[in-house]
């Protein structure tokens, strides 16, 4: 596995709103979504790569996992998720859920192959691997 680039931080908080708040109007990112509970921030360095803001109501596992309670969570971008995880699971790391695909959460092309996993660090941390389904660039 070769990871291209970090493409998604996410933080889980008590202050959604604020922090929200925050990410918008201080730090002037523009919004990607919003929703009660969840909002996304668009990053410059690829087309879906976001910083999100997830509160304490947003309890879709395939978004964000329940082990996922407090801090930060990290995505690495790789071109071949599927790879990635059969690699992580062979050197004895903890997955976390399913493999999920976006189109199966938006309805969305079925062809597109933007997909993740989550799995547990050493450190006990919550981290993700992420295919874009885009073009890699290096």
């Amino acid at each position: 596995m070769k990871v291209l680039r970090v493409s998604f931080v996410g933080t889980r908080t008590q202050h959604f709103d604020a922090t929200e708040a925050m990410f918008r109007d201080v730090l002037g990112m523009e919004s990607s979504f919003s929703n009660p509970g969840w909002a996304g921030f668009r990053l410059p360095s690829g087309p879906r790569d976001l910083v999100e803001v997830f509160g304490p109501g947003m309890t879709d596992e395939r978004v964000a996992p329940a082990a996922f309670d407090t801090g930060v969570l990290i995505a690495f971008a790789v071109d071949d998720v599927v790879g990635a995880r059969a690699e992580l699971a062979a050197a004895g790391v903890q997955l976390v859920g399913d493999m999920v695909w976006a189109h199966e959460l938006t309805a969305g092309d079925p062809n597109d192959r933007w997909g993740w996993f989550f799995f547990r660090g050493p450190d006990d941390h919550i981290y993700v691997i992420q295919q874009d389904g885009l073009p890699a660039t290096e």
